[in-house]
């Protein structure tokens, strides 16, 4: 989601109560996941996401998720190489007022350990009530 001149630079983001907990709050407090979404929300909340930290989601992802239309952003957010940051938010573009505004989605590991469900599978899950892999 590039900058374009007279474009504000960051975007608002939703996050309902229930889809924290159900996303966030499944981590012991503490655990280093818990505390990397944690660190985030209160800005998320306050001052939006910058445009420049977004992508887009594949429409079709290779473990069968379908995502298209839906944005991501690594966590910690900022600028570092994707690498250094594994977990990861996913929202759904919506509008509101005329403007664009993210609704979270899903939280968690980008790519786990073989046996745990990667935020983008958790994501698919939501959108389209199974995981990819149930058919």
């Amino acid at each position: 989601m590039a900058d374009r001149p007279g474009r504000p630079t960051s975007v608002p983001v939703r996050i309902s109560e229930r889809t924290w907990r159900e996303e966030v709050e499944r981590y012991a407090l503490g655990s280093v996941l818990r505390r990397a979404a944690e660190r985030e929300r209160a800005s998320l909340e306050r001052r939006g996401i910058q445009r420049s930290v977004l992508r887009r989601c594949e429409a079709e992802g290779p473990d069968g998720t379908s995502l298209a239309g839906l944005v991501k952003a690594y966590v910690p957010l900022g600028d570092r190489p994707p690498s250094e940051r594994p977990f990861g938010f996913v929202f759904v573009p919506g509008r509101s007022q005329d403007r664009l505004v993210l609704t979270f989605v899903a939280f968690g590991e980008r790519h786990p350990r073989r046996g745990t469900r990667s935020v983008y599978q958790r994501a698919h899950k939501r959108l389209h009530g199974r995981y990819p892999d149930e058919g």
